[in-house]
């Protein structure tokens, strides 16, 4: 493969599949699916947000503030009167290659969330989506790919494919939890 982003797609796409059935137990058909969406997302979010801010994710991307989402997620948590689930933990396991690979599946779920957003816009009109919606018109995706190409080749790769699949994991354990509470 010649490219980066083709090697993390390829590392991280069963583990996609993983978290996109997992999810797909929460419907946003719903108010309380759509809760239970949110709060699982915040117990994944806020803690990947927060492991990578600590790594210094701010010294790859200069524009890391503009990226973050938690603040739009406790929003939509507010506005439905509902918390968020306690955070899980996440241990890095690497140094910048960890990083790039969290953030390519963190980056990378906006493209999901647009899809999600159009589908809550259908089923609830009303409900709130500073989340699923966050900075949908800032090109932050495209940005992203160019930085990952131009600055992650040097890192190590196993440390990147770590990166993936903790990222993805921490998300696969948050719905998880979401669906045994349910039981």
């Amino acid at each position: 493969m010649d490219n980066l982003r083709q090697r993390l797609r390829l590392w991280g796409g069963a583990l996609h599949h993983q978290v996109d059935t997992a999810f797909s137990a929460l419907t946003l058909e719903t108010a309380e699916g759509y809760r239970q969406f949110l709060q699982a997302h915040a117990a994944a979010l806020f803690s990947l947000e927060d492991c990578l801010a600590q790594q210094g994710v701010s010294q790859l991307l200069d524009d890391w503030p503009a990226r973050q989402r938690s603040n739009a997620l406790r929003a939509d948590l507010q506005a439905l009167n509902c918390e968020p689930a306690p955070a899980l933990t996440i241990t890095p396991r690497g140094g910048p290659g960890w990083c790039w690979g969290a953030l390519y599946v963190l980056e990378g779920s906006r493209l999901g969330g647009k899809l999600l957003a159009r589908r809550l816009q259908a089923a609830q009109p009303g409900a709130p989506m500073h989340y699923l919606d966050h900075a949908a018109d800032q090109g932050l995706w495209p940005g992203f790919l160019q930085r990952l190409e131009s600055q992650a080749h040097g890192c190590d790769e196993r440390e990147l494919q770590q990166g993936v699949e903790d990222a993805f994991g921490l998300f696969i354990r948050a719905a998880s939890a979401s669906a045994e509470a349910k039981l």
